[in-house]
């Protein structure tokens, strides 16, 4: 078997399997099963006699002939990915492009604050952005695959460049009919006296739910989980429980239907922050360097404004 005829598809596997430790973990991030996984690469190792994988403990990592494939594989993704994008501001007659992750509960007031002055400066860039929880951003920004990502979580993730800021306290959000709606804040213990609406496990808030409900030992029973903030709202607007979001992630056309905003009395709902991210490898164009200083910028103010003046939305 040459280099030329090496199996693409089994060599991307374990790099995955490199990636996240472990064949089943790589098998879910990729949303296959894990004996597909585990087949290919047996399949590889024989007919490169070589063994690629080795167990250490609970975790499975690359043997240096392993890691070789892997790098290389990496590399050519990267480039690949250079190449479609070049490819891509050719045709459509572009400027250049930049990739954008940016959290659920940001979205608005990234385009409305950010990409709105980034378009008049650089009218001629493509902007591919999309949205999703933190730890997929992270795979992202770790595979080249996004340049640069705005985040919401416990702590910038190791291994990236990031920025933090505080966000504003977590909040319990709830119609003006609910119970707690005239609280000034409140308490876990009272929470768990509630049907909550809670996101699921990737997402930043939810750790940052998760660590402050066992920090109180108290249990995080909710009724409903969501992969949408939306879903949590519309939930929140019928009247089927409270939902979790700082202050700002509320959509301005919810903000003006009278949501209540409650921020949770605990220290770590408190210090949430948001993470500006990217890859600490990664070279940034002209247009790529502009919009990480406007993000820079945003979040900044953003702290400011929030320490000068904090309190409930009403």
């Amino acid at each position: 078997m040459t280099a030329a005829t090496y199996p693409e598809k089994a060599i991307s596997y374990l790099y995955e399997v490199g990636m996240h430790g472990g064949i089943r973990r790589a098998a879910d991030a990729l949303g296959i099963n894990p004996s597909v996984v585990s087949r290919q690469l047996s399949l590889l190792e024989r007919s490169l006699q070589l063994p690629l994988l080795e167990r250490r403990g609970r975790n499975v990592v690359l043997t240096e002939a392993g890691k070789l494939l892997a790098d290389d594989y990496a590399q050519t993704s990267q480039r690949r990915k250079l190449l479609e994008r070049q490819l891509r501001d050719m045709r459509h007659m572009r400027g250049g492009s930049v990739t954008l992750r940016v959290g659920q509960g940001i979205v608005e007031e990234v385009v409305n604050n950010v990409l709105k002055e980034f378009s008049v400066a650089w009218p001629g860039v493509f902007i591919d952005i999309s949205s999703g929880d933190m730890q997929s951003t992270v795979d992202l920004i770790m595979r080249g695959e996004v340049d640069m990502a705005v985040g919401f979580g416990t702590a910038g993730p190791p291994g990236l460049k990031s920025h933090s800021f505080r966000r504003g306290p977590i909040c319990a959000i709830v119609r003006p009919d609910h119970p707690i709606a005239g609280y000034s804040k409140i308490s876990i213990a009272e929470l768990t006296q509630h049907r909550l609406i809670t996101m699921s496990e990737n997402f930043g808030l939810q750790r940052y739910l998760s660590a402050i409900f066992k920090s109180e030992g108290q249990v995080l029973a909710p009724a409903y989980c969501c992969n949408l903030f939306s879903s949590a709202l519309s939930l929140c607007q019928a009247g089927l429980g409270i939902a979790f979001m700082t202050e700002q992630a509320i959509p301005q056309v919810l903000r003006q239907q009278e949501l209540r905003a409650i921020p949770l009395d605990h220290r770590i709902a408190r210090e949430s922050q948001s993470h500006l991210l990217r890859s600490a490898d990664h070279r940034f164009t002209p247009a790529a360097s502009y919009l990480w200083q406007l993000l820079c910028n945003f979040l900044y103010e953003s702290e400011v404004k929030e320490s000068a003046s904090p309190g409930e939305m009403r």
